[in-house]
């Protein structure tokens, strides 16, 4: 824990590098922000706090910035989430209720609101079941030893895969196959058919096998596509001002693998998290923060949203937003797809 004094020192340091993304001399919190010291023993403090890793020095005569430690610090002990205006609340909630049930609208309205009010990139990602489930197979005979299997899950997407048979079989067996396995197993996720205590033969095992390999894909995957709003933002960021960091962050949109590179599964739902500079297990983010929350039900219909930026992120308001919008979309799940 740090002395009040060096707690509010970086809480000072923090607020004014959000706000100006310019190094923070001891001479501004002096005289900004009123501290009962002077700029010299506020310099002092400031060299404590680097040398404990709280604050770096960017250039030698420069003022400081926050670490990643030290926006750790900040958002866990000394931030305070911004109080978003009952008019604010009352604006957005009519703008998704007017959509109605409509869960690509949802996520497109979500991502425009974040991005305008934080003023940074959003992702939001629309509903979906929490867990990809079967609703039926077919084996479709494609050779002498292939056959297709399609898998259509509950919410009515499909995904398939070629399977290389032991012998040639005829339709009439695979559909057998099929009839069965959709008898045994409609309904489940994947790990629920891992733990089934099954009499199967070595094809329906082989088909099973399939089956549960195209599900883990579909859960793995759940999170895409996601709406992206604010990309512009992002850019603008002094952070981003250099040409090859924005190339790489433009690299990492070009591939269209962004929602992949955002632990959305670590949030709890119901809850926000924070995720700052090197803590995101990805290398491409590893310059950035992001606060990420899933809504809905986890026995039912899950999506997540977001918002990503540079550390220099302002967390106090992203943070409440993402939780505003995160209880809203759980209302509308709620309302909509009990």
């Amino acid at each position: 824990m740090l002395s009040d004094r060096r707690a509010r020192i970086l809480q000072f340091v923090v607020r004014e590098y959000i706000d100006s993304a310019t190094p923070v001399g001891s001479g501004t919190i002096a005289h900004k922000y009123g501290l009962k010291a002077s700029p010299a023993t506020i310099r002092n403090e400031m060299v404590c706090l680097e040398e404990e890793g709280y604050l770096a020095q960017p250039h030698t005569s420069a003022g400081r910035i926050p670490s990643d430690r030290g926006y750790r610090y900040y958002v866990e002990s000394l931030m305070e989430e911004e109080e978003l205006s009952d008019e604010l609340k009352r604006t957005i909630r009519h703008q998704f209720y007017q959509v109605g049930p409509a869960f690509e609208a949802w996520a497109e309205l979500a991502a425009a609101i974040l991005a305008r009010s934080v003023e940074n990139l959003a992702l939001v990602t629309a509903p979906h079941p929490a867990r990809a489930r079967l609703r039926r197979l077919e084996l479709v005979k494609t050779g002498d030893v292939l056959a297709l299997l399609i898998v259509v899950l509950q919410e009515g997407h499909a995904c398939e895969e070629t399977l290389a048979l032991d012998r040639s079989l005829s339709q009439d067996e695979l559909t057998r196959t099929t009839q069965r396995l959709t008898w045994l197993l409609a309904g489940l996720a994947a790990g629920e058919m891992q733990q089934q205590t099954l009499e199967l033969s070595p094809f329906e095992g082989k088909v099973t096998q399939a089956i549960i390999r195209l599900l883990q894909v579909e859960d793995e995957s759940s999170y895409e596509p996601a709406y992206l709003d604010g990309l512009r933002n992002v850019l603008s960021q002094p952070e981003f001002s250099r040409p090859q960091t924005m190339l790489d962050f433009l690299d990492v949109l070009g591939e269209r693998s962004l929602p992949r590179l955002i632990p959305f599964h670590w949030a709890v739902p119901g809850d926000v998290t924070v995720i700052i500079g090197a803590e995101n297990p990805q290398d491409a983010m590893r310059q950035c923060s992001v606060v990420v929350a899933r809504y809905g039900r986890p026995a039912g219909m899950m999506g997540a949203l977001g918002v990503l930026g540079p550390t220099r992120l302002p967390y106090p308001r992203a943070t409440s937003m993402v939780r505003y919008m995160g209880s809203l979309l759980d209302e509308l799940v709620s309302l909509y797809y009990a």
